[in-house]
């Protein structure tokens, strides 16, 4: 153990002390909890192609057990993928749905309303599920096959044609719109507008037609594949801001380029600003639960701090695997943070580690102490995630792929020392445990360091 590494017992709650009590502030105002539909499944798919579909009971099950978690938390909207198609619309469009999901998703929606909840659909605008429609147009697309050129009149008629299904198909309350995670096209036309410009101009098409006829409907926009760190582009992200309710820079890029850029940026917006929330573990689709341990309650609690502190109001923090120990205590501290975050993360994370494991006094602090070492044993070999996605394996696949944060993120001389700190970390978890009431979770604990340590076994030395 390092001293870098270890918070002393005193540090720990004299940090929650500071931050206690509840807060005047009012959090932030959108609280998302991001995902695709499988993607806070209690069983993996271990056998389905990226992204799974599925939509059963047992899934159904869970989502009962998240909404009400996340209503005590503080949570408000669920941001979700996959309602209608995964990869594809189909050249028809109203055949993505048949009766039985759509009847299981409106179910799905239904236990989201009933704990005050609402919930978004995620909506690919010119990309994202338009390829089947691309193959049977070709005219549609210029340049780039998985997106429609922008500049042909006929492309705005299947975008069209998808938001009035999406929007008449199931009781959804807005949408989270993505419109650069595929690219863009790059006909001479299309080219005349800059990267920020051209993906401005296409969502704020869409949020017109949404508020011409839904006017109620909330509206954001995700920026995978934008970026907010230019001030040239300003004009164009203030007029974004007019047509919907907030903006996600999922990079943290406008902070990455200048701290007070994003205070600037964010003072200039008619909208809520926010990202995804820090460093987030991407949830692996074919995974069995207890194969990785990486708690991250340290650093998305600084980041949202941060974020809220120079005035952002948004967050859409990713789904998270609350089967897995580590998960589950972000996704609680994550609530709380968004709830209350001027308390401080280590207020958030001492009332939730009370809760969940029974724990006082001393045997929190002893607790929050190894949580935050495990945090720190792997995000101090990697500081340069500040505000993205932590892929435990590949993403796209139809089977259990390699640990690829341990074998690409880390290199050799940092995976023998991230073995050495989970070989210590389950000694203490271990030893700890004689002290912890909750002791399934804490055998938990131990499988997953017993797994990690296996897959760092697996790799080259």
């Amino acid at each position: 153990m390092t001293a870098q590494a270890s918070l002393t017992r005193r540090e720990l709650l004299l940090g929650s002390a500071l931050g206690g009590g509840p807060s005047a502030a009012g959090g932030f105002e959108h609280r998302g909890y991001l995902g695709w539909i499988t993607d806070l499944a209690t069983e993996p798919d271990t056998n389905a192609a990226w992204p799974s579909m599925r939509l059963d009971e047992r899934l159904l099950e869970d989502y009962r057990h998240t909404f009400a978690l996340m209503k005590r938390l503080g949570f408000k909207e669920a941001v979700i993928w996959g309602f209608y198609v995964s990869r594809a619309w189909p050249v028809d469009i109203s055949s993505a749905v048949g009766k039985e999901r759509g009847a299981m998703v409106e179910k799905l929606i239904g236990l989201a309303h009933a704990q005050g909840l609402r919930v978004y659909t995620g909506l690919g605008v010119y990309s994202w599920g338009f390829e089947q429609i691309i193959r049977a147009h070709p005219e549609l697309s210029r340049t780039n096959p998985r997106a429609m050129c922008a500049s042909r009149p006929e492309a705005w008629e299947w975008m069209r044609r998808v938001i009035d299904f999406v929007f008449t198909r199931f009781p959804v309350d807005g949408a989270s719109l993505q419109s650069a995670d595929q690219g863009r096209c790059e006909c001479a036309e299309c080219r005349r507008y800059g990267d920020t410009e051209y993906h401005v101009r296409l969502d704020v098409r869409v949020s017109e037609y949404v508020r011409s006829r839904w006017r109620d409907r909330t509206l954001a926009v995700s920026g995978w594949g934008m970026r907010f760190d230019n001030p040239g582009d300003l004009p164009h992200l203030v007029e974004l801001s007019k047509h919907i309710d907030y903006l996600i820079d999922v990079p943290d890029s406008a902070a990455r380029r200048d701290p007070a850029w994003r205070r600037t940026l964010i003072g200039a917006l008619d909208c809520r600003f926010g990202t995804i929330g820090g460093p987030q573990v991407e949830p692996p689709q074919h995974w069995q639960r207890d194969r990785w341990f990486l708690p991250t309650p340290k650093h998305q609690g600084e980041h949202l701090a941060s974020l809220y502190a120079d005035g952002g109001r948004a967050c859409e923090f990713f789904f998270h695997i609350l089967a897995n120990p580590g998960d589950e205590v972000s996704f609680w501290v994550a609530g709380k943070a968004l709830s209350d975050p001027t308390a401080g993360w280590q207020h958030h994370l001492e009332s939730t580690l009370d809760e969940l494991y029974r724990t006082r006094k001393a045997a929190t602090a002893d607790l929050m102490n190894l949580f935050v070492r495990a945090e720190d044993a792997y995000l101090s070999l990697v500081p340069a995630i500040r505000s993205a996605t932590i892929s435990l394996e590949p993403l796209i696949g139809d089977r259990p792929g390699p640990p690829v944060y341990l074998a690409q993120r880390l290199g050799p001389e940092q995976r023998r020392t991230y073995r050495r700190e989970v070989e210590t970390l389950s000694a203490e978890f271990r030893k700890l445990g004689r002290d912890v009431p909750e002791k399934g979770r804490m055998r938990k604990i131990l499988r997953c360091l017993d797994n990690v340590r296996a897959d760092l076994d697996s790799l080259p030395r």
